[in-house]
């Protein structure tokens, strides 16, 4: 029997980068309609057959000179690189997540890939979820919504304004509290990400906006308006001097 080297890391051609998040970190995931590209370590000895399986069943057949001989919905969309033992499944399903294992030279290997085929996120819209929800409320209830069926494990991020995007987390919910520094955010946006594609929703309007200035600016504007009142009363009283010295010298009383 060959012997086989496995000190290389098993190397899995991912569409979009896995997160380490609550996105089902273990499993391989992949864009659905994609291909679908596992490879397994480098062998230590030339290749001369390969048996790939899914969830137990035949993926392909390979021995030597001989064609190889693809199985089920396999057929037709399937290829095997017979000198790394590659296997790529093109525009791949759904159905086609599950358990893959490869048999080379005769010698089952260890690893088991855990596939998972999902579709790209579609763009969210922020929807307020509480009944009733303006500046004179409390606090309020906003949703991150899109038609997610087949893109989980999903996770959802918030942003007011222009800020930085807040932490993943995995509810589509987020609670707005009505203080001062809510009042002046003018809009909130959402992100629906997995582990192929993120897509971020067109601003909302914050329902609890007061169309009010930042109390800094108010403070400032108030400091301003308050000058304006002295610099007018010290006319006024320079004026007022001014008239009875006036009246004074004509003799008028």
């Amino acid at each position: 029997m060959d012997g086989h080297s496995s000190s290389g890391p098993v190397t899995v051609l991912l569409l979009a980068a896995l997160t380490s998040s609550a996105l089902g970190q273990g499993s391989l995931y992949f864009e659905e309609g994609k291909p679908l590209v596992l490879t397994p370590p480098k062998h230590g000895t030339a290749i001369t057959g390969v048996v790939w399986q899914f969830n137990g069943n035949l993926v392909l057949e390979w021995a030597n000179m001989n064609d190889i001989v693809f199985f089920g919905s396999f057929k037709g969309r399937t290829e095997l690189d017979q000198s790394t033992a590659q296997l790529t499944v093109n525009n791949a399903k759904q159905i086609d997540g599950g358990d893959y294992k490869v048999e080379i030279n005769g010698e089952m290997q260890s690893q088991v890939y855990t596939v998972r085929v999902i579709k790209k996120v579609p763009k969210p819209k922020v929807e307020v979820r509480t009944p009733s929800c303006d500046h004179t409320s409390s606090q309020c209830t906003l949703t991150c919504q899109g038609d997610t069926s087949g893109t989980h494990p999903l996770t959802y991020s918030w942003r007011k304004d222009s800020d930085e995007w807040g932490p993943e987390q995995q509810s589509m919910d987020y609670i707005i509290y009505n203080d001062e520094k809510m009042k002046h955010v003018k809009q909130i946006s959402c992100m629906m990400k997995n582990s192929v594609s993120e897509e971020e929703s067109d601003p909302l309007d914050n329902p609890m906006h007061d169309g009010g200035l930042p109390p800094g600016v108010l403070a400032g504007i108030g400091v301003a308006c308050a000058g304006s009142v002295g610099v007018a009363a010290l006319l006024y009283w320079k004026r007022e001097v001014i008239k009875k010295r006036f009246c004074a010298a004509s003799g008028v009383v």
